[in-house]
Protein backbone atom coordinates (compact mmCIF):
# COMPACT_ATOMS: atom_id res chain seq x y z
CA UNK A 1 0.00 0.00 0.00
CA UNK A 2 1.37 3.39 -0.99
CA UNK A 3 2.22 5.87 1.73
CA UNK A 4 0.39 9.20 1.47
CA UNK A 5 2.46 12.35 1.64
CA UNK A 6 2.05 14.55 4.70
CA UNK A 7 1.90 18.32 4.44
CA UNK A 8 2.11 21.07 7.02
CA UNK A 9 -1.25 22.55 6.10
CA UNK A 10 -1.58 25.00 8.95
CA UNK A 11 1.38 27.10 7.80
CA UNK A 12 0.32 27.01 4.16
CA UNK A 13 -3.25 27.91 5.11
CA UNK A 14 -2.01 30.87 7.09
CA UNK A 15 0.10 32.08 4.18
CA UNK A 16 -2.88 31.72 1.84
CA UNK A 17 -5.08 33.72 4.19
CA UNK A 18 -2.45 36.45 4.37
CA UNK A 19 -2.23 36.44 0.58
CA UNK A 20 -6.01 36.73 0.14
CA UNK A 21 -6.37 39.43 2.79
CA UNK A 22 -3.61 41.40 1.07
CA UNK A 23 -5.63 41.54 -2.15
CA UNK A 24 -8.76 42.61 -0.31
CA UNK A 25 -6.89 45.52 1.24
CA UNK A 26 -5.61 48.73 -0.33
CA UNK A 27 -2.67 46.68 -1.61
CA UNK A 28 -4.94 44.64 -3.89
CA UNK A 29 -4.85 44.28 -7.65
CA UNK A 30 -3.86 47.07 -9.99
CA UNK A 31 -6.94 48.09 -11.99
CA UNK A 32 -6.59 49.27 -15.61
CA UNK A 33 -9.13 52.04 -15.03
CA UNK A 34 -7.14 53.62 -12.19
CA UNK A 35 -4.44 55.85 -13.65
CA UNK A 36 -3.39 59.46 -13.95
CA UNK A 37 -1.51 61.14 -16.80
CA UNK A 38 0.33 64.45 -16.63
CA UNK A 39 1.33 65.94 -19.97
CA UNK A 40 3.58 68.96 -20.18
CA UNK A 41 3.77 70.63 -23.57
CA UNK A 42 5.69 73.53 -25.08
CA UNK A 43 2.53 74.42 -27.03
CA UNK A 44 -0.28 76.71 -25.89
CA UNK A 45 -3.35 75.13 -24.33
CA UNK A 46 -4.59 73.58 -21.13
CA UNK A 47 -2.29 70.57 -20.81
CA UNK A 48 -3.90 69.40 -17.56
CA UNK A 49 -7.38 69.41 -19.10
CA UNK A 50 -6.11 67.43 -22.08
CA UNK A 51 -4.38 65.00 -19.71
CA UNK A 52 -7.66 64.35 -17.91
CA UNK A 53 -9.31 63.48 -21.24
CA UNK A 54 -6.94 60.56 -21.77
CA UNK A 55 -9.28 57.59 -22.11
CA UNK A 56 -6.67 54.89 -22.66
CA UNK A 57 -2.95 54.37 -22.94
CA UNK A 58 -0.34 51.66 -22.93
CA UNK A 59 2.15 51.51 -20.10
CA UNK A 60 5.46 51.36 -22.01
CA UNK A 61 7.82 48.44 -21.77
CA UNK A 62 11.55 47.92 -21.79
CA UNK A 63 13.79 45.18 -23.12
CA UNK A 64 17.40 44.08 -22.77
CA UNK A 65 19.34 43.54 -25.99
CA UNK A 66 21.48 40.42 -25.93
CA UNK A 67 24.14 38.80 -28.04
CA UNK A 68 25.94 35.48 -27.87
CA UNK A 69 29.23 35.55 -25.98
CA UNK A 70 31.41 33.53 -28.36
CA UNK A 71 34.44 33.90 -26.07
CA UNK A 72 33.03 31.37 -23.62
CA UNK A 73 33.76 27.65 -23.88
CA UNK A 74 30.91 25.18 -24.00
CA UNK A 75 27.38 26.51 -24.33
CA UNK A 76 27.74 30.20 -25.11
CA UNK A 77 25.48 32.37 -22.93
CA UNK A 78 23.39 35.28 -24.09
CA UNK A 79 24.80 38.43 -22.49
CA UNK A 80 23.31 41.89 -22.26
CA UNK A 81 24.82 44.41 -24.66
CA UNK A 82 22.26 47.22 -24.50
CA UNK A 83 18.76 48.32 -23.59
CA UNK A 84 15.83 49.39 -25.74
CA UNK A 85 12.58 51.14 -24.95
CA UNK A 86 9.32 50.88 -26.84
CA UNK A 87 9.89 54.27 -28.45
CA UNK A 88 6.20 55.10 -28.90
CA UNK A 89 3.20 55.36 -26.61
CA UNK A 90 -0.35 54.88 -27.93
CA UNK A 91 -2.89 57.20 -26.28
CA UNK A 92 -6.57 57.91 -26.93
CA UNK A 93 -8.32 61.12 -25.90
CA UNK A 94 -11.98 62.00 -25.62
CA UNK A 95 -12.72 65.09 -27.70
CA UNK A 96 -14.46 68.24 -26.52
CA UNK A 97 -17.08 69.77 -28.83
CA UNK A 98 -14.48 72.16 -30.28
CA UNK A 99 -11.84 69.40 -30.59
CA UNK A 100 -9.64 71.33 -28.18
CA UNK A 101 -7.58 68.21 -27.56
CA UNK A 102 -6.78 67.75 -31.26
CA UNK A 103 -5.86 71.43 -31.58
CA UNK A 104 -3.54 71.03 -28.59
CA UNK A 105 -1.57 68.24 -30.28
CA UNK A 106 -1.65 69.96 -33.68
CA UNK A 107 -0.07 73.05 -32.09
CA UNK A 108 2.55 70.89 -30.42
CA UNK A 109 3.42 69.20 -33.71
CA UNK A 110 3.70 72.57 -35.44
CA UNK A 111 6.49 73.51 -33.06
CA UNK A 112 8.67 70.97 -34.89
CA UNK A 113 8.74 72.79 -38.22
CA UNK A 114 8.29 76.22 -39.81
CA UNK A 115 5.02 76.34 -41.76
CA UNK A 116 6.35 79.10 -43.97
CA UNK A 117 9.62 77.48 -45.04
CA UNK A 118 9.00 73.80 -44.12
CA UNK A 119 12.34 73.83 -42.29
CA UNK A 120 12.48 71.63 -39.19
CA UNK A 121 13.20 73.28 -35.87
CA UNK A 122 15.53 72.34 -33.02
CA UNK A 123 14.75 69.08 -31.25
CA UNK A 124 14.93 70.67 -27.80
CA UNK A 125 12.21 73.17 -28.75
CA UNK A 126 9.41 70.61 -29.13
CA UNK A 127 10.19 67.82 -26.64
CA UNK A 128 8.65 67.55 -23.17
CA UNK A 129 7.96 64.98 -20.45
CA UNK A 130 4.94 62.84 -19.66
CA UNK A 131 4.23 61.27 -16.28
CA UNK A 132 2.02 58.21 -15.81
CA UNK A 133 0.77 57.03 -12.43
CA UNK A 134 -1.08 53.88 -11.39
CA UNK A 135 -3.66 54.63 -8.68
CA UNK A 136 -5.32 52.45 -6.06
CA UNK A 137 -9.04 52.54 -5.24
CA UNK A 138 -8.43 55.55 -2.96
CA UNK A 139 -6.68 57.44 -5.80
CA UNK A 140 -3.32 57.12 -4.09
CA UNK A 141 -0.37 56.92 -6.47
CA UNK A 142 1.21 53.47 -6.15
CA UNK A 143 3.50 53.38 -9.19
CA UNK A 144 4.77 56.04 -11.57
CA UNK A 145 7.09 56.60 -14.51
CA UNK A 146 8.32 59.62 -16.43
CA UNK A 147 8.84 59.53 -20.19
CA UNK A 148 11.57 61.82 -21.47
CA UNK A 149 11.88 63.74 -24.75
CA UNK A 150 8.28 63.24 -25.85
CA UNK A 151 6.39 64.74 -28.76
CA UNK A 152 3.22 63.75 -30.69
CA UNK A 153 4.60 61.82 -33.63
CA UNK A 154 1.19 61.06 -35.10
CA UNK A 155 -2.37 62.30 -34.67
CA UNK A 156 -4.56 59.51 -35.94
CA UNK A 157 -7.89 59.83 -37.75
CA UNK A 158 -11.13 60.27 -35.80
CA UNK A 159 -14.27 58.51 -36.98
CA UNK A 160 -17.57 60.35 -37.50
CA UNK A 161 -20.82 58.56 -38.26
CA UNK A 162 -24.55 58.77 -37.63
CA UNK A 163 -24.36 56.62 -34.51
CA UNK A 164 -25.97 57.31 -31.12
CA UNK A 165 -25.70 60.89 -29.88
CA UNK A 166 -24.06 59.59 -26.70
CA UNK A 167 -20.98 58.40 -28.60
CA UNK A 168 -17.85 60.51 -28.05
CA UNK A 169 -15.33 61.34 -30.75
CA UNK A 170 -11.95 59.80 -29.96
CA UNK A 171 -8.55 61.25 -30.89
CA UNK A 172 -5.73 58.69 -31.16
CA UNK A 173 -2.24 60.07 -30.60
CA UNK A 174 1.09 58.27 -30.91
CA UNK A 175 3.69 59.86 -28.66
CA UNK A 176 7.36 59.41 -29.45
CA UNK A 177 9.72 59.22 -26.48
CA UNK A 178 13.39 58.43 -25.91
CA UNK A 179 13.34 56.53 -22.61
CA UNK A 180 11.49 56.31 -19.30
CA UNK A 181 12.47 56.02 -15.66
CA UNK A 182 10.60 55.27 -12.44
CA UNK A 183 9.30 58.10 -10.29
CA UNK A 184 9.70 56.08 -7.10
CA UNK A 185 12.33 58.05 -5.18
CA UNK A 186 13.56 54.79 -3.62
CA UNK A 187 14.34 53.29 -7.01
CA UNK A 188 15.60 56.17 -9.14
CA UNK A 189 18.83 56.35 -11.08
CA UNK A 190 21.42 58.98 -10.09
CA UNK A 191 20.77 60.80 -13.38
CA UNK A 192 17.07 61.31 -12.63
CA UNK A 193 17.79 62.39 -9.05
CA UNK A 194 20.14 65.07 -10.37
CA UNK A 195 17.41 66.36 -12.70
CA UNK A 196 14.90 66.49 -9.84
CA UNK A 197 17.33 68.39 -7.62
CA UNK A 198 18.12 70.86 -10.42
CA UNK A 199 14.44 71.81 -10.88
Amino acid sequence: MATLANFVESTAFGVLNNFLSEFHSDNGYALPSRYDVIITSPAAGDARKVSMRCESLELPGRALNTSTDSNMYGIAPEIVDGITFGGTLAMTFQASSDLEERVFFESWQEMAWDKGTWNVKYYKDYIKEIEIYVLDVKNTRRYGIKLFECYPKEIGPSSFDAGPASDIVKIPVTMQYKYWETLDINNQSPNLMEKVLDT
